[in-house]
């Protein structure tokens, strides 16, 4: 919320006295997932927010937990300007923002580098924007979007190296409460799908109410899922946005210069939460190994299975959700960011 440095000085009476321009400084709330990599790129948001503005505008930094709500009711405390930034993943974005589900797309990213730089492309980054901004009524205004996590499989039997291994282990499935995730795994064979609260898959997956789940790798270790999982299967089937988002009054109403410092702060923080999420991402796999777990890593050919029932199935819900447009405008981005990545790639080869 926006508030007075210094108080108004009253004269004596019904006077008031003029006196020299008053500072201002601003206060803000930021909420944030519990996770490591998150809650980094909270930290790094918040000291350059303050740092740039000699501390004149404050970064109150505040776990989704303590909000009271899932990611999609705390985004409508963002439009409602009861919050003022707020960190939820695709989830959170989509019930306002439809077009949000298009970077779910089952493996339309093979590889990090790609993943990391499409927002990077000044084009896509304005469009998806302003259309955020167009979907919630000129609300909510999109800042930076960053890795949320790299999703893979998880089972008690296996292992599970390609589709038919699903079936053949009469896999029951369990994914978040996204009816893309819901159709893809039932088109893969699993044997069911069963939906639980996060909370609830650790004791699902021990008393054998499922059999598998998927998830990132950080994300999977830090619950402790893996002391009832024996399987591991790098799928990498999709790839998830966090969306650092901020209320655009709010943000409008800031001087330009501290608009400058929240603009360069979103920048900071996902690329401290890229770093992050990364490294927590190889920890959890090296715990995992020295776990003694089944780690399968798919071979091309076999990741083409993968793909190529999972792509059409997500292909067919995203043109049912999500505008051509925005979906002509994602591939052509991506494509621009493929081959920037492998200029850079080939300038670093030849420079070695």
């Amino acid at each position: 919320m926006k508030t007075l440095s210094n108080a108004l000085l009253l004269a004596t009476g019904l006077t008031l006295v003029a006196g020299p321009a008053l500072a201002q400084t601003y206060e803000a709330t930021f909420g944030h997932p519990h996770q490591n990599y998150a809650t980094q790129a909270a930290e790094a948001f918040k000291a350059h927010v303050e740092s740039a503005t000699g501390g004149d505008f404050v970064v109150n930094l505040t776990p989704h937990g303590a909000l009271g709500s899932g990611d999609r009711e705390i985004t409508d405390q963002l439009r409602l300007g009861e919050l003022e930034f707020h960190l939820p993943g695709a989830g959170g974005v989509a019930g306002v923002y439809p077009e949000s589900q298009t970077h779910s797309w089952p493996f339309l990213f093979t590889e990090r580098s790609v993943f990391w730089d499409l927002p990077n492309d000044p084009e896509y980054f304005a469009a998806t924007r302003d259309g955020l901004l167009e979907a919630t009524g000129g609300t909510v205004r999109l800042l930076s979007l960053m890795e949320n996590s790299i999703r893979h499989m998880y089972t008690t039997r296996g292992p599970i190296r390609v589709p038919s291994d699903l079936e053949e282990h009469a896999i029951k499935m369990r994914t978040q409460t996204v009816p893309m995730h819901q159709e893809v795994f039932s088109a893969l064979g699993a044997a069911s799908i069963v939906s639980t609260g996060a909370p609830e898959r650790y004791s699902a997956m021990q008393s054998g109410l499922i059999d598998g789940l998927e998830g990132g790798l950080a994300s999977v270790w830090d619950a402790g899922l893996m002391e009832v999982a024996d399987h591991v299967t790098l799928t990498g089937h999709m790839y998830e946005y966090l969306w650092l988002l901020t209320n655009d009054e709010f943000y409008q109403s800031l001087p330009a210069e501290y608009q400058q410092a929240v603009d360069e702060a979103a920048v900071i923080a996902a690329t401290v939460n890229n770093a992050v999420s990364f490294q927590d991402s190889n920890n959890a796999l090296a715990l995992m190994y020295d776990a003694d777990k089944e780690v399968y890593v798919p071979t091309a050919a076999e990741l083409e299975e993968w793909q190529a029932i999972a792509e059409p199935v997500g292909r067919e819900f995203i043109e049912q959700e999500v505008s051509s447009d925005y979906i002509e405008a994602t591939l052509a981005a991506l494509e621009r960011t493929r081959e920037r990545v492998a200029e850079r790639k080939a300038a670093a080869a030849s420079a070695e």
